[in-house]
Formats: C-alpha cells, sequence, structure tokens
C-alpha cells in the first residue's frame, strides 16, 4: 500500500520571496509576507495536481517550464463574488444610468466592460439590468465584455452555472429576477439563461495591457487593491484609453482613487468620469 502524497508544509523565506515576485511579475499583485499561509493553500492545489512536494521544487519547475505560467496565475487569482454585490451601484446602474443613457442614445449600442469579471457573476448581473430594460423598450440595444487573467474563472463565467453562495444574495433581494434569468440545474446549482450567456462574451486580458475596444461604462470593482500605487496608476491610465470621453467609471466600495495620479475625477462614491481637458 503506497503512502498518500503529502506537501512539506513550511514555505522557507527564500521561497517565499520567490513566490511573491512571480506572483507580481505575472498578474500585477502585490502580497505582502503576512500572506503567506494563504499563498500555501493555493500552491498546495496546484503542486498536488503536479504531484510535487516542496514549494521550492514547484518554483523551480514553474521558472523552467513555459505552460506553467498560466496554471500558477490560476492559482494565484482566485475569488470569490456574488450576482448584485453592493446594492448601492445596481441601484444606480439601473435606475439612474441604464433610462439616462437609453434616452440620449437612442439609436445606438450601449458597450459595457466587466474588468476582472471572474467567473462572471458581475457580468451577468449587468446584462440582467440590461435585459429587463430592453424587455420594457425593445428599442434598446447593449453590448457586454467580460475579461479576467485567469483561464479557470473564464472557464466557469462561459458556463455560467453557479452554487447557491453566488446566487444566495439575489434570492433574498430579487427573487423575481431571479426565477425568470435562471434554471435549476440540480439541487444547488443554477444556470444563467442561454439568452444572456449570448450577451456576454468572456476573453483573457490582463489589465496592464491595453484594449482597443472604446465603452460607455466600465466595471473595475475590487481589484485595484490588490495593487501598489504605481501598478494602480499603470491600469486605470490603460483603462481609461478604453473610455469613451463621457464614460463613467465603477470600481470596489473598499476602493479610492484619492493621492493617485489618474485621468479621473470623482463623480460621487465608486463612480468616476474621465477629468476634463482644460483649454490652455
Amino acid at each position: 500500500m503506497s503512502e498518500a502524497f503529502s506537501i512539506n508544509e513550511d514555505m522557507d523565506q527564500a521561497t517565499l520571496e520567490r513566490v511573491i515576485k512571480a506572483v507580481h511579475l505575472f498578474t500585477g499583485i502585490t502580497i505582502t509576507e503576512q500572506k503567506k499561509t494563504m499563498l500555501q493553500s493555493r500552491l498546495r492545489r496546484r503542486m498536488r495536481e503536479l504531484k510535487i512536494a516542496h514549494y521550492s521544487d514547484y518554483m523551480d519547475f514553474l521558472d523552467k517550464t513555459a505552460g506553467e505560467k498560466q496554471g500558477f496565475i490560476d492559482v494565484m487569482t482566485t475569488n470569490e463574488t456574488f450576482f448584485f454585490r453592493t446594492p448601492r451601484i445596481w441601484e444606480y446602474f439601473q435606475k439612474t444610468y441604464l433610462p439616462e443613457w437609453a434616452s440620449q442614445n437612442p439609436k445606438s449600442t450601449l458597450k459595457i466592460w466587466s474588468a476582472a469579471s471572474s467567473s462572471g457573476e458581475e457580468a451577468y448581473s449587468i446584462a440582467i439590468s440590461c435585459q429587463e430594460l430592453q424587455d420594457r423598450h425593445p428599442g434598446f440595444e447593449y453590448s457586454i465584455g467580460g475579461s479576467d487573467i485567469s483561464s479557470e474563472v473564464l472557464k466557469e463565467a462561459k458556463a455560467g452555472e453557479y452554487f447557491e453562495k453566488s446566487v444566495e444574495f439575489m434570492k433574498r433581494s430579487k427573487m423575481e429576477l431571479f426565477e425568470k434569468h435562471f434554471q435549476t440545474k440540480e439541487e444547488g446549482m443554477y444556470e444563467i439563461s442561454s439568452k444572456l450567456k449570448q450577451k456576454v462574451k468572456f476573453q483573457a486580458h490582463n489589465l496592464f495591457g491595453i484594449k482597443k475596444d472604446q465603452y460607455d461604462i466600465i466595471f473595475l470593482r475590487n481589484v485595484l487593491i490588490y495593487f501598489s500605487s504605481e501598478d494602480q496608476e499603470i491600469v486605470l491610465r490603460n483603462i481609461s484609453r478604453s473610455l469613451k470621453e463621457d464614460g463613467i467609471l465603477i470600481i470596489g466600495e473598499s476602493e479610492s482613487l484619492n493621492r493617485l495620479e489618474t485621468p479621473f475625477e470623482f463623480k460621487s462614491a465608486c463612480i468616476y468620469t474621465l477629468a476634463k481637458k482644460k483649454d490652455k
């Protein structure tokens, strides 16, 4: 009888520094040494798949194996989210932004980007909101793009299948919408409607690169907190190049652009616009 595969639980200081450096190099995310336990936990999942017993051996494998970069990124960027997170943002989007935009742009298609969209809960929350408006006003058209650096969460987003924890809040607060746009796949598992799946296009994108499309509104929520101030400014400059001149940027409730050099100006909590260029 063979011994169960086990992993050395203790990551030494030199290896910890290698991991932190690799996370920043590949994702831009800044992680402190105080997150050592979290880093070990996430790496263990990948190491068990590869049957590598020591953290230092895994980092050696990462250094010499080009194809492992994505596997490393996937385990290091695991984030949990849920539908209609931060109600006041959705209150603004549904009751203020969408009707005003539709009224001012009757013959245009609203273009939306859910940046760092993780497993798709935010992008589909956007889709549900837009579809509700289209059901009331058939002339309204919309297009949604979702992106993330992790190939694993993009697969989940495209599948559009969610466990109870992702939809629990929506079931409590928006049961009518939940029943309209979801179907039960099996006990504790729900699937977004095929109509909404077709409305959202997911693709891989690193926020340290520039997306060439132009959007009316960009959701960049709960991702800036993982970057240093300098990297936040780089990401925000890149984002600004994808936002139309009169566009809106929405960030997370625990984030702020104060004390950063960015092309944005404050509109209200979590909501920013591009700064107006001053006449010389």
